[in-house]
């Protein structure tokens, strides 16, 4: 290529001289100028002069054009550094220049290739580290936080900027997160622990070291394990609540049996008051299976919707008039304030009306004698849903009790409820029902200050 070069600068120099040469040649060769010295020097230094001027013409030539591609290559170098990926210089010859040019685009789609393949992954990393469930960590060796994911930033409620350069211990403030942190440094191996922060956060935590070329450093993953824990939780009292609901009648029936073999069958009153509370023990399992398999079916989606357009009084006078009887009873009095012009709602009556008796017998139950229940329907701020609400005057609900009041088996008062002939399962039930009508249920209250159930359905449209 430098071979090619020197001859293609050379070359106009030598076919120059010859020109030159040639014509002091013929000029020499004039008769007029043979003997005439002076003449002869001043054609050699015209020759030379042409020569000369010629020269520094054609080195000009050169150096404007090699200057002009070394400014193009180092405008295109700029631009690549700015960014721009598309930039390309056009080979107008094929010469030196134009190879050189040609190896300069060859080298630029090669290097922006990788730079948008590398972009690519970075894009794909990032996206995965966003969106993953975990959360994740990665600390240098000397334990500063080079990059948090949002997960774990939620997990362990900090913000990024306040996570990134700071300590590994500073981000995970907890002791026994720092403690396996301590301990996988300290060992140099992969430490697993499950880690309860507070009463709301059950974590599995890993920290790994590992060891890149000449870079080492410590990945942590943050499982959040709550909702499993919660379950697990659930399913443990579900099996405790319902030993301890079986247990009872089941004891109180092998009671009757007992006294009745002990001779009570020869005295009909006693035996007619046993068989009662036998017959009345039966009902309660009977009322508990039901219950379960009833919540079973609708957790289960095997129980189908009948929805109609169905007007809001069609829901709540039937249970109404059914416990105005034991209301009645209580001393206790029953209030429904129903707005004239509510629009229908979108629901399958039947098991709405189990949801407003449900309701509607846990607050005869617990409201004193005295007491008063009302029964109040109205439209959202939105005019998309009627909330219905049943307030009575109770005792009320503690507050630990409120988060789960509507699991299944759970009992703010059990003895009270217990005496009442309660399964627990009826506020489990309604919260199924009315979801499974695109509603919410939730519950306030105060002790002392008795308590409010709402719930919304859709209204017809």
């Amino acid at each position: 290529m430098f071979s090619k070069l020197r001859w293609r600068v050379a070359l106009p120099f030598i076919i120059l001289v010859l020109f030159v040469m040639g014509g002091l040649a013929a000029f020499i060769g004039r008769p007029a100028c043979t003997a005439n010295l002076a003449c002869i020097q001043r054609a050699v230094w015209t020759a030379a002069g042409l020569l000369a001027v010629g020269i520094i013409a054609l080195a000009w030539v050169q150096a404007e054009q090699g200057s002009r591609l070394l400014r193009q290559l180092a405008e295109l170098a700029r631009q690549m550094a700015a960014g721009k990926k598309n930039g390309r210089l056009l080979a107008q010859k094929q010469n030196d220049a134009g190879d050189l040019i040609k190896s300069f685009n060859f080298l630029t789609d090669t290097l922006n290739g990788r730079i948008t393949d590398l972009t690519e992954e970075k894009r794909q990393l990032a996206a995965g580290m966003k969106f993953m469930a975990d959360g994740m960590l990665i600390a240098d060796e000397t334990g500063k936080v080079c990059l948090i994911n949002p997960a774990a930033a939620r997990l362990l409620k900090i913000k990024k900027k306040q996570a990134l350069n700071h300590s590994l211990a500073e981000v995970i403030r907890h002791h026994q997160l720092i403690d396996l942190w301590q301990r996988c440094q300290k060992e140099n191996r992969e430490q697993v622990a499950a880690v309860e922060i507070g009463r709301d956060l059950f974590l599995q935590a890993v920290i790994t070291p590992y060891t890149e070329k000449d870079t080492r450093g410590y990945l942590v993953m943050l499982q959040d394990l709550t909702p499993i824990r919660t379950l697990q939780t659930i399913r443990r009292d579900f099996i405790s609540n319902i030993s301890h609901e079986l247990r009872t009648p089941l004891a109180s029936l092998r009671a009757v049996v007992e006294t009745l073999q002990d001779g009570a069958l020869d005295d009909p009153p006693a035996a007619e008051r046993f068989l009662g509370r036998a017959e009345h023990e039966i009902d309660t399992l009977t009322q508990m299976v039901e219950e379960l398999l009833e919540l079973s079916r609708i957790e289960s989606g095997l129980v189908p919707l009948k929805l109609e357009e169905t007007a809001v009084s069609d829901l709540l006078l039937t249970p109404l008039e059914r416990l105005r009887p034991q209301a009645k009873r209580n001393e206790v009095e029953l209030i429904l304030d129903l707005p004239a012009h509510l629009p229908p709602v979108f629901a399958d009556a039947e098991r709405m009306q189990r949801v407003a008796t449900n309701l509607l017998h846990n607050a005869v139950k617990f409201t004193p004698p005295g007491g008063k229940i009302t029964v109040h329907a109205r439209l959202n701020k939105k005019e998309t849903a009627v909330v219905i609400s049943v307030k009575d005057t109770g005792p009320g609900i503690p507050a630990a009790d409120l988060p789960r009041i509507f699991e299944r088996f759970y009992k703010s008062d059990r003895a009270r409820t217990r005496s009442e002939g309660g399964t627990g399962l009826g506020l489990a039930i309604a919260r199924h029902i009315v979801e499974a009508h695109n509603g919410r249920i939730w519950v306030k209250s105060n002790e002392g200050q008795g308590s409010a159930f709402y719930f919304t359905l859709p209204i017809s449209r």
